[in-house]
C-alpha cells in the first residue's frame, strides 16, 4: 500500500497554464500518475497535453472526479487558491510554492482540517508513492517501490537519501516532504500516525533537521510499545544559535532546537540515528531489520 496517494488517484492541477502547471503534466504521467484536469480561471475549455482545462476545482472535480490537486500559483494568490481546492471537497492537496506569508499557511492548515482534507506543504517537494503516482515535483528515479516509509523537512535531502536507499535495495512506500515552514500542512505527527496505520510500511525514516519541534514527535512515537522500528538522518550539526540556515524554520532558537538535543532524544527513544548520508543506508537497513525480526 502507500500513504494519502495512489495507483487510482486522480490529479487536477490548479495553475495547469503557467510554466510549472504545464511541465507538471507531462511529469506527473511519466511516473504513472492520471492528471485527469487543470484549473486555469477564464482559461475553461483549453487542453493542456491532453488534460481539459477548467475554470475553477468545483467544475473539473464534478466533471472528472478528481480527488487530488497539485497547487502551482504564486505564494499572493496561493491562500485563495488552496481554499477553493479545499471547500470543493478535494481531499488531498499539494501545495509546494515557498514565501507564503504565515498567517496565510495556518489558515490554510485550519481549512483543512475542519474539512477532513490533508495539505502537504507550503515549501514541499510535495510526495510520492513510487512506482505509483506523484503529487510535486521530486525527480522520480531517485525512488524505487519497498517498505520504508520516508518523511522529510527537506526536498533536496529527499531526493538524496532516497536514491541512496533505492540504490541499497531499500525502497519506500511513500515519500512526504512534510516542509521547512514554521507553520505546515500534515506534520511529522501525523505523518507518522499515517504510516503507522499503513500495513505494508515496516520501517520509518525521518529527515530532520535543526530548529522547530517536529522531531520529538518521532521521539515520543518511538517509545510506544507498538511503534514500527525508525531511523532518523538529521542535518545542521555545525550551525549556529540564532542564524537561520537555508529553511524559515531552520534556526536555533533554544538548546531544544539544536541537533546535539534532538538526537539525543531520538537515541534515548530507540532511533537508530544515521551520523550522515553515508551512514543512512546502514541505518535504515537495521531498522528494517528490527521490523523483520519474529515477535519473542
Amino acid at each position: 500500500m502507500s500513504i494519502l496517494l495512489d495507483a487510482d488517484t486522480r490529479v487536477l492541477i490548479v495553475g495547469i497554464t503557467g510554466k510549472f502547471g504545464t511541465f507538471s503534466v507531462k511529469d506527473l504521467a511519466q511516473s504513472h500518475t492520471r492528471v485527469v484536469a487543470g484549473v486555469a480561471p477564464g482559461r475553461g475549455g483549453q487542453t493542456i497535453e491532453g488534460a481539459p482545462v477548467f475554470s475553477s476545482v468545483a467544475a473539473a472535480m464534478k466533471e472528472t472526479h478528481a480527488n487530488a490537486a497539485l497547487v502551482y500559483v504564486p505564494a499572493v494568490v496561493a491562500l485563495d487558491a488552496v481554499l477553493e481546492t479545499i471547500e470543493a471537497g478535494c481531499p488531498l492537496i499539494a501545495y509546494p510554492g515557498d514565501g507564503l506569508p504565515v498567517l496565510d499557511a495556518m489558515e490554510m492548515r485550519a481549512a483543512a482540517l475542519d474539512h477532513g482534507a490533508h495539505l502537504v506543504g507550503p515549501n514541499s517537494p510535495g510526495l510520492i508513492s513510487p512506482g505509483k503516482a506523484k503529487l510535486g515535483f521530486m525527480p522520480s528515479f531517485c525512488y524505487a517501490p519497498g517498505p520504508i516509509g520516508v518523511i522529510s523537512r527537506s526536498g533536496s535531502l529527499s531526493y538524496e537519501a532516497c536514491f541512496r536507499l533505492s540504490s541499497a535495495g531499500l525502497g519506500q512506500t511513500s515519500v512526504i516532504g512534510i516542509g521547512g515552514d514554521p507553520v505546515r500542512g500534515v506534520n511529522a505527527a501525523e505523518a507518522i500516525a499515517l504510516f503507522h496505520d499503513d500495513p505494508e510500511t515496516r520501517a520509518i525514516i525521518y529527515l530532520g533537521e535543526i530548529g522547530g519541534s517536529e522531531e520529538y514527535a518521532l521521539a515520543e512515537y518511538a517509545k510506544r510499545p507498538d511503534a514500527k522500528p525508525s531511523a532518523a538522518l538529521l542535518v545542521g550539526r555545525t550551525a549556529p544559535a540564532g542564524k537561520k540556515m537555508g529553511h524559515a524554520a531552520a534556526m536555533i532558537g533554544s538548546y531544544a532546537e539544536s541537533w546535539a538535543a534532538k538526537v539525543e532524544a531520538l537515541d534515548r527513544a530507540g532511533v537508530v540515528i544515521a551520523r550522515d548520508l553515508d551512514g543512512l543506508a546502514s541505518a535504515a537497513a537495521s531498522a528494517l531489520a528490527r521490523a523483520m525480526k519474529p515477535a519473542a
